[in-house]
């Protein structure tokens, strides 16, 4: 994909996979909700989270949005960069007010135990901020198109 078609790719897909480094040196992945904002990926989670503690340690993340079935169809977007807590009151309050708009109607927190709601609508959040330094992508769909 070409660069363009790489952050598109990123804005159109609702799931990011987030690899941080835990303090034993494994890595840690897990799928975020997040955001596309120029060239910066923002996501938020629990401050209790492992891979907000993770990148307290370590800021390097490796983040991953794939789709397709058949090999034909692969593509995805990788990205290599850092990752820091927002700290700017402004900018963290925006970036929520975005996510929430992205993700309205995505969690149906009615289906949820009444106890998990009532903790898990009141935990606050930290955002995360993702500096891309190396952005890899592919789509094996064009292979098809070269014939």
């Amino acid at each position: 994909m070409s660069e363009e078609e790489a952050w598109s790719f990123l804005s159109e897909h609702k799931i990011l996979v987030v690899a941080t480094v835990s303090s034993d040196g494994k890595p840690h992945n897990t799928p975020v909700w997040f955001l596309v904002r120029g060239r910066e990926i923002f996501f938020r989670a629990q401050g209790y989270k492992k891979k907000i503690k993770n990148l307290a340690a370590n800021p390097w993340v490796s983040c991953v949005v794939e789709d397709g079935e058949k090999y034909t169809e692969l593509r995805g977007v990788m990205i290599e960069g850092k990752a820091r807590v927002v700290e700017d009151a402004s900018l963290r309050d925006s970036v929520i007010k975005d996510l929430l708009a992205r993700y309205r109607g995505e969690r149906n927190t009615v289906e949820m135990p009444v106890e998990w709601r009532k903790q898990f609508e009141v935990e606050p959040r930290e955002v995360v901020e993702v500096t891309p330094l190396k952005v890899v992508s592919w789509d094996n769909r064009k292979w098809l198109k070269r014939k």
